[in-house]
């Protein structure tokens, strides 16, 4: 073993042996870059680490301050690059959901939007994390493999209770004993052991939720037992811990769509048209989000002899969310927008500002009610053995098996109205939106306008092996070797019906679809029959709309939420209510089913790895590390099904008839590593990593499924009965997925400098500079794929798929420092702080060929965009005070712009013959956390945690050419509350 290990730090901190303090000139310097919360260790060490971290058996030291020095414990301990959050006590992380605290991560963030890449809904607890702006980051559970059965590779984090959790870890290089598929980092989710507990504990958290906004009270939970017991067996332990959590949140949000370069206006009465750039509308929503969370985590130990110890432990996940929306949206024409000049009006230049909207006749609109029910769960069984064959060689071996379920819902059911014009003012901030609310607060004006669902129903399951042997030597250099192997075999089968939009009545309908005229008469009211009537929907009023930030009209009618719930007899009931008013075409609808195998998807992975790893040191030079190699064989199969259109203008494609394929892929992949690291002053360690890493993509891009779809050219006018020819159609693949992608591939590089300025007593400074230079980026690119007709002749269909093309670099710095204020008088001494900041700059090379590239509405392209996920400035800063019965903190959390998605919905389109795609961008978001607690004796702690006390306003942009970059969307979420009481015994 290497005499650089340095001594630990609870006998460090015991014995004050150097007495020394912080000289006051350091803060000064530390505050003026350094901004947030580094982040705090945990009492078990991580789960890559070899040594396992001394126990603080001299000094029993717990709440934030034991937090922040196992911190520093981990984090210079560590022989690659860590850092660290923790939950010294039961069930304290420092945040209610794991997605929070990994946010406090120097390098670390995370997506306020439900769905990554979705910038339409907004999160309250956070959902994507990225690692140093990459989103290909890897999840584990105490070391092994975890994830969701989303088709992803990773934990959803939201999903798991954060009550289980003792730490967090995230890894930010690679060794070659780690699990590979880390680009961005690997987190690793740590839970208790029952021997890392001294004696018996009981612990129970008992919490009441509120948020100001939804104004309901949602209750929190979770129970540890631990135990263990000498015997002549040898050392037994117990550890079973139980959670349940819920919340309820509101999200109110306004948009403003893209704009377009129209020339219908007559601003100046001059006879002439005017070319402007036009939004297409307004329109706002209000979001009411719901979700359950439940864990069990059992954990078993047996320490039969000082050389041999087994382990045993069951982990389990649920999640059940549902998240309802009344919406009110725009379906109109964008080309043929117009300012009305007879009304008040305001341009900038020749980009609109404020004004009433007309159109060639009335301005289509829906009222919808969307529902998305999601349910998860994820279960981990995992057996651990480690041998010590003798003092110098070690043997450890992990099974484990994974298995995890996912099943969702998302359905809208939406009326139409068609409103004379749209009032909009940009020019205040938050939209200003106004329509006639009479016209609006009439249910005569309305119609039934579509349905839509999207049903999924995914399962996972992976049994995974793994064996490393360890010798140690009595070398000048050679420390120890090592060599494991691991072994995984992973299935999944995905239920994914896609989108499926089913029209009701829709006012392009008219004339062949439904009785026309000059003017066609209206459409079909909301009384259809005795069951699908105006007893299907209810006034919305928003209350309290925004925080009464916003001016937007009062009432709307929409369907209820049990109509959407109601799939897929509440469709069924609308369609065929509507079936007696068409002329032809439409009728009742027959709704995807999940049993139905086109749907379905069947992929396997399977994966063989051995890796050698060399651990070395220096004592005279202080310099100990390690190099080594990783190889990895990946085999890939899937199998599912093509699906041929079926349309009444071109029945010589197909007729929805479908035929089973199947991919197979494999490839191998080389990854070697080293880590050094350099202790040349007492308290001084500079680091150094460099490794190869990958990311495999995820399931569900590597799906063998594609549905060829037919539409008519814009332009082209059809009858019933006509025949269309090809060149009158678009052909096009509504799948992007490709079972023949290969792993994106990264070099990269950290080097660090880290000061130990006050070891007993958490301080520490640190910066830390990297550099990822990527390849064979995840990007969409466009090709002609010929497939067969029914008739035997070959037809191009244009398909969008993902590739490997392209290429990025990634490079930044992290800096970091806390300390405790030790020297000042009391009651003073108990302040702490900690900050950190990181900086990400980022070049992305992608061929023009690829579909990734923006279009903007009027078909100009864009320069080259950073990558996506990646805020380029970003911090957190923590304060906090402990002293005696007290524990306060307060934490802020910032992030700047990002790029969301290229494209995503309501950014997309292909109006005018132009298949444009807009860049939508996260504006810069911060919040502001705390919590205060008080130890009413020394077994219970009442407290109080917050969450966005700042009442953070979240926000979008869309970049366009003409119109310039501007805001197109905002949010206002809850501030929220939870009393929480700790037993502790």
């Amino acid at each position: 073993m290497s005499t650089l290990q340095r001594r630990p730090a609870a006998a460090v901190r015991a014995g004050r042996s150097d007495g020394r303090k912080l000289q006051p000139t350091l803060l000064a310097l530390g505050i003026a870059v350094m901004l947030a919360a580094p982040a705090y260790a945990q009492d078990a060490a991580p789960a890559q680490e070899a040594e396992k971290a001394t126990e603080l058996d001299a000094v029993v030291v717990t709440g934030i301050r034991g937090s922040v020095y196992r911190a520093q414990d981990i984090k210079r301990d560590a022989d690659t690059f860590v850092d660290s959050v923790t939950a010294l006590d039961i069930g304290a992380l420092p945040d209610r959901s794991v997605t929070e605290t990994l946010s406090r991560i120097p390098g670390v963030t995370i997506d306020r939007f439900l769905t990554v890449g979705d910038p339409e809904h907004f999160s309250a607890e956070g959902g994507g994390v990225q690692v140093r702006g990459l989103t290909q980051v890897r999840s584990e559970l105490n070391g092994r493999d975890s994830f969701s059965a989303s088709g992803g590779r990773a934990l959803s984090f939201q999903d798991v209770p954060a009550e289980l959790m003792a730490g967090v870890d995230v890894y930010k290089n690679q060794k070659a004993d780690m699990i590979e598929g880390g680009l961005g980092g690997s987190v690793d989710l740590r839970t208790f052991m029952p021997l890392d507990i001294e004696g018996r504990r009981i612990g129970m958290s008992f919490s009441a939720n509120r948020g100001d906004f939804a104004k309901q009270v949602k209750p929190a939970g979770s129970v540890l037992f631990s135990n263990r017991w000498d015997t002549d067996a040898g050392e037994f332990g117990v550890l079973v811990n139980v959670a349940h959590s819920e919340l309820a949140t509101r999200t109110d949000g306004m948009f403003v769509r893209p704009f377009f370069n129209t020339a219908n206006s007559d601003l100046d009465n001059d006879g002439t048209n005017e070319n402007l750039w036009l939004p297409r509308g307004a329109d706002w929503r209000t979001l009411e989000y719901e979700r359950e969370r439940q864990g069990a985590y059992v954990a078993l130990q047996w320490r039969p002899s000082d050389s041999l110890e087994l382990s045993a432990t069951a982990f389990q996940s649920r999640y059940d969310e549902l998240w309802y929306e009344d919406a009110i949206f725009v379906s109109n024409d964008p080309l043929q927008v117009r300012v009305d000049a007879s009304q008040p009006y305001e341009m900038n230049g020749n980009v609109f500002v404020s004004g009433r909207l007309r159109s060639n006749g009335d301005i289509p609109m829906g009222t919808d009610i969307r529902a998305s029910h999601r349910k998860s769960d994820t279960t981990d069984y995992s057996f651990g053995l480690k041998w010590l064959f003798s003092d110098r060689t070690e043997f450890s071996t992990d099974l484990q098996y994974i298995k995890a379920n996912t099943e969702a819902l998302d359905s809208t059911v939406s009326l139409g109205l068609n409103v004379p014009y749209i009032d909009i003012d940009l020019g205040h901030g938050v939209p200003r939106i106004g329509v006639d609310n009479q016209f609006t607060a009439n249910p005569a004006n309305y119609y039934w306008g579509f349905t839509m669902d999207h049903q999924d129903d995914n399962t996972a399951d992976e049994v995974a092996w793994r064996a490393d042997l360890k010798h140690s030597f009595d070398s000048t250099f050679f420390d120890s070797f090592k060599v494991g192997v691991r072994v995984t075999d992973r299935d999944a089968h995905s239920i994914d019906t896609g989108y499926d939009w089913q029209p009701v009545f829709q006012t392009w309908m008219q004339g062949w679809a439904l009785p026309g005229g000059d003017p066609p008469p209206p459409l079909p009211g909301l009384d259809l029959n005795g069951t699908v009537n105006s007893s299907l929907t209810n006034l919305i009023t928003f209350n309290n709309f925004y925080r009464g930030g916003a001016a937007t009209p009062g009432s709307f009618y929409s369907p209820v939420l049990a109509t959407a719930l109601g799939f897929p007899n509440s469709y069924l009931d609308i369609h065929g209510a509507a079936a007696p008013y068409y002329t032809c075409c439409y009728g009742q609808i027959t709704p995807r089913n999940l049993a139905d195998p086109q749907w379905g998807n069947v992929q396997n992975e399977k994966t063989y790895a051995a890796y050698a790893m060399v651990n070395f040191a220096m004592d005279d030079a202080r310099i100990d590390g390690n190099f080594g190699v990783r190889v990895v064989r990946t085999e890939n199969s899937a199998s599912g099904y093509l699906v041929y259109p079926n349309n009444e203008f071109a029945p010589y494609l197909g007729n929805g008839q479908s035929e089973p394929v199947s991919a197979e892929n494999s490839y191998t992949d080389v990854l070697p590593s080293a880590n050094v690291k350099w202790e040349p002053a007492e308290n001084w360690v500079v680091r150094f990593a460099a490794s190869k890493a990958i990311a495999r993509p995820a399931f569900s891009d590597m799906q063998a499924y594609q549905v060829l779809s037919v539409a008519v050219r814009d332009g082209v006018v059809t009858q019933p009965g006509d025949l269309l020819q090809p060149g009158d159609l678009e052909l096009t693949g509504s799948s992007t997925d490709n079972p023949y992608l290969t792993p994106m591939k990264a070099n990269q590089f950290d080097l660090s400098l880290e000061w130990y300025f006050a070891p007993d007593s958490g301080g520490m400074a640190w910066v830390n500079f990297f550099y990822k230079d990527i390849k064979d980026y995840f990007r969409q690119q466009t090709q002609l794929l010929t497939y067969p007709g029914i008739d035997g002749n070959d037809y191009d269909y244009r398909v969008s798929q993902l590739v490997n093309v392209g290429k990025a670099k990634i490079q930044g710095a992290e800096i970091g420092w806390n300390q405790f204020f030790d020297f000042l008088p009391a009651p003073f001494d108990g302040f702490g702080m900690s900050a950190n900041y990181t900086y990400i700059d980022s070049t992305t090379k992608i061929p023009e060929a690829s579909n990734a590239v923006p279009v903007d509405t009027d078909g100009s392209l864009f320069d080259d965009l950073p990558a996506d996920g990646l805020s380029k400035n970003s911090y957190n800063v923590a304060a906090f005070y402990e002293k005696g019965p007290w524990q306060i903190r307060l934490a802020y959390n910032w992030r700047s712009e990002y790029l969301l998605s290229i494209g995503p919905n309501g950014y997309n389109g292909g109006d005018g013959g132009i298949p444009w795609k807009l860049p939508v961008y996260s504006d810069s978001f911060g919040q502001l956390d705390g919590s205060i607690f008080y130890k009413i004796s020394d077994n219970v702690q009442f407290g109080l945690e917050m969450n966005n006390l700042n009442n953070a306003e979240q926000r979008t942009l869309m970049d366009q050419n003409g119109a310039g970059k501007r805001i197109t969307s905002w949010y206002v979420n809850d501030r929220r509350y939870a009393a929480t009481l700790r037993f502790t015994f």
